[in-house]
């Protein structure tokens, strides 16, 4: 499986050109979601699939929302702002599900990431709140590399059969833009174990990057200090395009199309909170 790095000045950008050198350079490799017929035969051919690090130099460049007609604007935005935590099952539920194999519904959830973030279980039913902690130490000093929060909980992780975290962790780091260190740039790194390319990836990032943009006015309050937004980077063990998209989502005319055309697709956030964002919230 090789392994790609991808740098642009835009969410839109980095999107394009991250499909395109998965689709042109991935490792061909059979997934668990590929169908089959009767016989046991693949219907879908194999996926494209590499461990790829993408940078955005400025997340919040516009036109920042890339038009992927699949993608569920908001969705994310939604989850990582809260909205979903009700859904997830307390500590204890989900270790007595576990050890008996219940099977949970649809409105019970192992986790959110907002969940795993800001309310982090602990068996004895505290929650650590790890973004504070985060931003606490930031505050305390601007150089500091210890900014960081987990969404792994391997006593549960480790037992579930599907949707264990993709996102796996957050890295905060700052730095400054003047010798007087009045200005600084707040940059976030993060770590996925797997995600889906062409469907999932803008969406991630839309949502982590609202966050980014919120942490660095908080770091401005706390600090007294001017916090801009860095740059977004991140890191996927596997990043791929499913062979049933190969086949049906035309993924190969999207990467054909030039970057001038995909700034031109591309909505600025203006146009996106109106038509697709407020709504869904």
């Amino acid at each position: 499986i090789p392994t790609l790095h991808i740098k642009a000045t835009s969410i839109p950008l980095a999107h394009h050109r991250a499909t395109k050198a998965v689709f042109e350079n991935g490792h061909s490799i059979r997934t668990q979601y590929d169908r089959k017929n009767k016989a046991g035969e693949f219907i879908d051919p194999p996926s494209k699939d590499a461990s790829v690090l993408i940078e955005v130099e400025n997340p919040f460049n516009q036109p920042r929302y890339p038009v992927i007609s699949h993608c569920e604007i908001g969705k994310y935005i939604t989850e990582l702002a809260g909205f979903k935590d009700h859904l997830v099952l307390p500590y204890n539920e989900l270790i007595e599900a576990i050890r008996t194999n219940k099977e949970l519904t649809a409105h019970q959830w192992p986790y959110s990431y907002h969940q795993r973030l800001f309310t982090y279980p602990l068996p004895n039913g505290d929650t650590v709140d790890q973004i504070e902690a985060a931003l606490q130490r930031l505050a305390e000093n601007l150089c500091t590399r210890r900014a960081v929060a987990t969404t792994a909980v391997p006593e549960i992780d480790c037992f579930l059969e599907e949707d264990i975290p993709c996102l796996r962790e957050i890295w905060l780091r700052c730095t400054p833009l003047d010798q007087d260190e009045t200005h600084f740039y707040l940059h976030m790194d993060t770590k996925w174990r797997s995600r889906d390319l062409f469907k999932a990836w803008p969406d991630n990032v839309l949502a982590l990057t609202v966050l980014h943009g919120i942490f660095a006015k908080d770091l401005s309050r706390r600090t007294g200090k001017e916090v801009l937004v860095g740059r977004y980077s991140d890191y996927s063990s596997s990043l791929h395009l499913y062979g049933q998209d190969l086949n049906e989502l035309d993924v190969e005319g999207y990467v054909n199309m030039s970057e001038n055309d995909i700034l031109d697709r591309a909505m600025t956030s203006a146009v996106a909170s109106k038509d697709l964002i407020v709504p869904q919230i």
